[in-house]
């Protein structure tokens, strides 16, 4: 049996993930480790010219202002040097990184395009966009910055420790000693289970704080309706409240922990002026042993940049392996799994003892068996929460059923190519988005390639032309520039028109025309007619007048498939039906009347 490679997590996913830029980043890496080191130069060449002076002080003439003129050239050319490679560094880590950036979202909105819709009844839009926004803007701060400062803040210390520890070893190791009890401070404290928990928790908080306040943001008119101020909405105060308590409970964590690690790093000076006091007594000449000392006091407080980089690097590390961990969610979220080639020759519907449950929910589809012909235009009816619109979007694998077959011209759709199932198909929803774009566009997204004539048949058959052709640049207005904005009926046409310009073979129409007025709908029920010629139509419908003509109508309640036939059958054979159809006629003919007319 074959062993199962673990998968990457944390910042070796993360490399992973930066793959494709992998040379960019390498060089980006390597460029900045010669920045570093070109940086320090002065250090190394003042210790030289302090040495040169201070052999000849008694004797300024004998001194070589040849060597000190090197000493010069050498600072500036490593002044020259740090600035281009830091410059060049920097520009190829940024590119890399907006680059990576932009693949990885474009990589999670596929994906996205990719998994059951069902995932996105379970997540809240906060949740989402804290993944595409925040926790990707984290990737970005470590490859534009913290990967070159990482490797500069090894290489760095590394080969400056190396020379200090040619120079005199014992001031070496003074140096190196408050860095070490740092790094053990810090090591000691991110290992700690209840520090990494609390990143996980303060994870949490902010996407639940995040959603909720995209969720009060949509809600506003209802707020301001009902003169409802701030504190009303008690849940967004409770989850910034949350998010306020993770965040002060995160940094009382680590608050001694961190000023100890924060203490001992930058306390050089406070171990190298005493260690070298009691050094230089015993030195052979003071001349030689002072610019050592001098070269110890510059370079050791110097190393604590690079190395505080790579203690910073350590301290985010959590954070970004959390932020890469909640990326991955989405990344690894199953796929709707489409292996077969089959493509049906016919557009017939079969539903074969079809169940299907919302997690561990009681069954929202249970045992339904039900035919469409080709051709047919089929109405679905049933109370709210009936499992109408459920069955439907099983047909587009929306969601998987858990037992059955959904099957068109006799092929299961489980077989069927998952591009050419969304091709056979169109859905106009009862809830319309409109994009930010031309009123052209969010048409065309039937069909890219169509004609303009063909998009403006589309809207012809819509009932929507007149409305288009009103607006500022008509068909090039784009929606909600310059306080252009449409009806829910208008967005609900120009969805109507998207489907009559995909032209599919099954067309489902959920609540297609609940926002059109009496007029409209007359108009888009004949475009209806003309367009079902030789499909497979399925309505659903509360008002039961736009399905009186269907072919068959099915009756759901609680998720069952309580009766089937025509109109006629039905208001003979289904109670439901008749109440309903009843419920329509009341709802149809109510007035509100003044108390006086009513006595």
């Amino acid at each position: 049996m074959e062993k199962k490679t673990k998968r990457k997590e944390g910042i070796p996913r993360l490399f992973e993930l930066a793959e494709a830029k992998k040379r960019k980043l390498t060089l980006a890496c390597i460029l900045a480790v010669i920045s570093s080191g070109a940086r320090i130069v002065s250090f190394f060449t003042i210790y030289g010219a302090v040495r040169e002076v201070l052999q000849f002080y008694t004797q300024p003439q004998n001194m070589n202002l040849q060597q000190i003129y090197h000493y010069v050239m050498i600072t500036l050319i490593g002044v020259l040097v740090y600035g281009l490679c830091a410059y060049a560094s920097s520009s190829m880590a940024h590119v890399a990184a907006y680059d990576i950036l932009y693949e990885l979202r474009i990589k999670l909105m596929d994906k996205m395009s990719r998994i059951s819709a069902g995932y996105f009844t379970s997540v809240t839009q906060g949740s989402i966009k804290k993944v595409m926004s925040d926790d990707v803007e984290e990737i970005e701060a470590f490859i534009a910055h913290n990967l070159c400062d990482l490797a500069a803040a090894i290489a760095t210390p590394l080969f400056t420790l190396l020379y200090l520890f040619g120079l005199d070893w014992r001031l070496a190791l003074v140096t190196l000693f408050p860095i070490i009890i740092s790094i053990m401070l810090l090591g000691s404290c991110l290992k700690q289970k209840d520090k990494a928990a609390l990143q996980v928790e303060m994870h949490d908080a902010m996407e639940k704080m995040t959603g909720t306040i995209v969720e009060y943001i949509h809600g506003m008119p209802v707020v301001k309706v009902f003169n409802r101020s701030l504190s009303a909405f008690r849940r967004y105060e409770e989850d910034l409240n949350g998010f306020v308590d993770v965040v002060g409970r995160t940094a009382n964590a680590n608050a001694a922990p961190m000023g100890l690690y924060y203490a001992f790093f930058g306390a050089q000076l406070l171990f190298l002026l005493p260690a070298s006091i009691f050094i230089i007594g015993t030195a052979s000449s003071y001349v030689d042993y002072l610019p050592i000392v001098l070269l110890f006091l510059l370079v050791g407080p110097g190393l604590k940049e690079p190395l505080e980089n790579m203690m910073q690097m350590a301290i985010q590390s959590n954070r970004i392996a959390e932020s890469v961990k909640r990326i991955d969610h989405i990344l690894y979220e199953p796929e709707i799994q489409s292996t077969g080639k089959q493509i049906p020759d016919s557009y017939e519907v079969e539903f074969d003892h079809v169940s299907f449950c919302y997690g561990n929910e009681v069954n929202a589809i249970e045992d339904v068996s039900l035919k469409a012909g080709q051709g047919t235009i089929n109405g679905i009816v049933g109370p709210s929460g009936s499992g109408k619109s459920t069955l439907v979007q099983l047909l587009l694998r929306f969601y998987e059923n858990q037992s059955g077959c959904i099957r068109i011209g006799g092929v299961d759709i489980k077989d069927i190519p998952i591009e050419k199932l969304m091709d056979m198909v169109s859905y106009v929803f009862q809830d319309t988005i409109l994009f930010h774009e031309t009123i052209e566009n969010n048409i065309r997204m039937g069909n890219a390639k169509a004609s303009m004539a063909e998009v403006e048949e589309a809207a012809k058959n819509a009932g929507i032309d007149d409305v288009i052709r009103n607006l500022p640049e008509g068909y090039q207005t784009v929606v909600g520039d310059n306080h252009v904005y449409l009806s829910g009926g208008e967005k609900q046409r120009i969805a109507i028109a998207r489907g009559f310009l995909k032209d599919s073979d099954i067309v489902i129409l959920d609540e297609a025309t609940a926002y059109a007025d009496a007029e409209n709908e007359a108009k888009i029920q004949r475009a209806f007619a003309a367009l079902s010629k030789n499909k497979t139509v399925f309505i659903i419908a509360h008002r039961l007048k736009t399905i009186e003509n269907a072919d068959n109508i099915f009756v759901m309640e609680k998720g069952k498939l309580l009766a089937a036939g025509t109109h006629c059958k039905l208001m003979q054979t289904c109670d439901l039906y008749q109440n309903m159809v009843t419920a329509n006629e009341r709802r149809d003919a109510w007035t509100i009347k003044h108390e006086k007319e009513a006595m």
